[in-house]
Parts: structure tokens; sequence; C-alpha cells
């Protein structure tokens, strides 16, 4: 299971990456900050999310999120869940 949470943790981080790249470029480009939102990006992979449940205004507050920070918000916690704590050996001595 910690391995599925890392592998799903780095490609949702890496997609992050890849937005905030983006982001960049344009801001440079247009001399403005300019986010990519979560419906601008899922339109552009032929993706439509206010048709997975129309009139939800829950879907409506987070498709104006931006892709790249909230990508990387969830990749970093599912690497935190996929992270196995450090194992404690226990030495053979008796202490007295």
């Amino acid at each position: 299971m910690h391995l599925l949470f890392r592998a799903l943790g780095l490609i949702v981080l890496a997609v992050g990456i890849v937005f905030a790249v983006g982001d960049i470029a344009r801001s440079l480009a247009d001399e403005a900050t300019q986010l990519v939102t979560i419906d601008e990006a899922l339109t552009s992979m032929g993706l439509v999310l206010q048709s997975a449940a129309p009139g939800s205004r829950t879907i409506a507050v987070v498709g104006t999120w931006s892709m790249s920070l909230t990508c990387g918000a969830i990749g970093f916690v599912l690497l935190l869940l996929g992270h196995r704590g450090r194992r404690r050996v226990r030495s053979l001595r008796r202490t007295p």
C-alpha cells in the first residue's frame, strides 16, 4: 500500500511541476502572473468537470483553484501517506 501511495504521489507531483513550469513560462511571457485553473487544465485534456455533477457548487469552487498548487499539495500528501516510519531495532542486550 505504501508503494501505491508513493507512486501516485510522484505522478501527481510531476503533473503539478509540469503545470508550474507552464505557469511560469506564461507569466514571464505576459509579464503578469497567470495560473492555469483546474477547469482550464481538464478542458485542455478533453475532460469537462462540470458534466460530472452539473450544478454542483463544490465543483465550481474547486474548478477555480490553481492546477499546479493543487497537484503539488495532493502529491505531497500522498507521498507522506506512503512514507514508512522509522523502524526501531531492539537490541538483544539487556540493560541492567
